[in-house]
């Protein structure tokens, strides 16, 4: 009986000290951190938002394209669909190439996972596709 009584009075400070499990910031922070890194032409701040997967093919389209220049960055839409943990946008770059400076939009059907390694620990929102191509000339 003296353990029941015990286990009352501890258990209050015990659900105090374990606390809700923090999930993390949600797919909308994490896409407009990646839509800002984009439109700052900020790519290493960008590759953060990508899977180490595709780290290889978005480095290839950006870091590496020193004529590229921002104009705009957005993100369309988010479809958090029926699996858990993930969800589709849609982002939408208006960029112009020099020498030229006719702005084209490129658009790109991102594919977001919810990748969590530990249960007591926030999960990290990925873009786990490649970017499609840039178009390079006019």
């Amino acid at each position: 009986m003296r353990n029941l009584w015990t286990l009352l009075l501890l258990s209050p400070l015990l659900t105090a000290c374990l606390g809700t499990v923090d999930v993390g910031p949600g797919l909308d922070t994490i896409s407009r951190g990646f839509s800002e890194s984009m439109r700052w032409s900020d790519y290493s701040g960008a590759l953060r938002y990508v899977h180490p997967d595709v780290h290889a093919a978005f480095s290839e389209q950006f870091t590496e394209d020193e004529d590229l220049r921002i104009v705009d960055s957005k993100m369309l839409g988010i479809d958090m669909g029926q699996e858990k943990g993930q969800a589709d946008a849609v982002y939408v770059l208006e960029y112009y190439r020099l020498p030229s400076s006719r702005v084209k939009k490129w658009r790109w059907e991102q594919q977001w996972r919810l990748v969590q390694k530990k249960v007591t620990k926030p999960g990290v929102w990925l873009i786990e596709n490649e970017p499609p191509s840039l178009p390079w000339k006019e």
